[in-house]
């Protein structure tokens, strides 16, 4: 029988399988173990590595990886790149990351921590606030990016994005290529990293581009901790050219227990809680992804070159 296999480290990988077995038929869904018959494997579901048994897979057509990226497996020397690569994403994933982003640019727009240590103090003192809302930049419009974009216009704030190459996007303001960078960077008054972690990317936040940022700007990231140069975001914030920064994600996780980053009065930080993986909504969206794998239907595949 056709069998889906699921690596043993998916979040709550037994509800996984529950719930993928209830939505798709003609397969069955397994557990990696050694009882697994390799010639019927024709799906893995994979997060954050690849078994190394995979090349043993020698039926499989279709790999799918959970959560937001692909970066932690792409480049790994078991992935067999003939085979479409699909990223799970689904809707309630898109909305506890697009609502962290939400509530991260209106904690700093209201001076919401401000307050809260005044309350510690005990003292009661108002704050002004933007006049006016700023104007916010999202570095990346996928999946993530434009569900946040869509939310954010809703309330009322102007939004431009940037991105590498063609994408859909739902937002008229889109500054495209590396060239574009410098140009939507000056903007940008809030700016939201939600890319992908590529060769090109890695490091993309750095003392170039919040030199070209408007004095007082805020920084937002929730892609990878890759993309941003540590020791140049606390420069920016000690020069006072930056006004703070909200991070989920570092380049070393958990964060170390010396890490300035913890005690930095300009700097939020909450453990990469962004997106919250549900076992039974990544298994119902793959299975619509598998079943529009065999109808021929499939899109987003990724491009191992590029890397998203």
């Amino acid at each position: 029988m056709k069998t889906i296999v699921l690596h043993p480290n998916i979040v709550n990988v037994e509800s996984f399988r529950e719930a993928i077995s209830s939505q798709i038929s003609g397969f069955a869904v397994e557990i990696l173990s050694d009882s697994v018959n390799p010639d019927a494997v024709e799906i893995v579901v994979i997060w954050l590595e690849v078994m190394d048994c995979i090349r043993n897979f020698r039926n499989l057509k279709l790999i799918l990886v959970c959560g937001s990226g692909v970066d932690t497996v792409i480049n790994m020397v078991s992935l067999p790149q003939n085979i479409p690569l699909v990223r799970v994403v689904d809707r309630t994933l898109q909305d506890h990351v697009s609502d962290y982003v939400v509530m991260a640019v209106l904690n700093h727009t209201r001076c919401w921590n401000h307050y809260i240590n005044l309350q510690h103090q005990k003292h009661w003192e108002w704050k002004k606030s933007y006049r006016t809302k700023p104007t916010i930049g999202i570095m990346g419009l996928g999946a993530m990016g434009n569900v946040t974009a869509t939310k954010l216009i809703a309330l009322g704030f102007k939004v431009c994005g940037w991105v590498r190459g063609e994408y859909p996007r739902i937002i008229s303001d889109v500054y495209q290529g590396r060239e574009a960078l410098d140009n939507f960077a000056k903007h940008c008054e809030i700016m939201i990293c939600m890319l992908p972690l590529t060769r090109e990317t890695k490091g993309i936040l750095n003392n170039d581009l919040f030199n070209r940022m408007p004095k007082g700007a805020y920084l937002i990231n929730v892609g990878r901790g890759h993309h941003l140069i540590e020791d140049d975001l606390i420069a920016a914030l000690d020069s006072n050219h930056l006004s703070g920064a909200c991070l989920d994600v570092f380049e070393c996780e958990p964060l170390q227990y010396n890490h300035p980053f913890w005690t930095h009065p300009k700097i939020t930080i909450t453990p990469h809680i962004a997106g919250i993986l549900l076992a039974e909504e990544q298994a119902m969206q793959a299975a619509k992804l598998i079943r529009s794998f065999y109808n021929q239907t499939l899109k987003d595949v990724v491009n191992y070159h590029a890397g998203y």
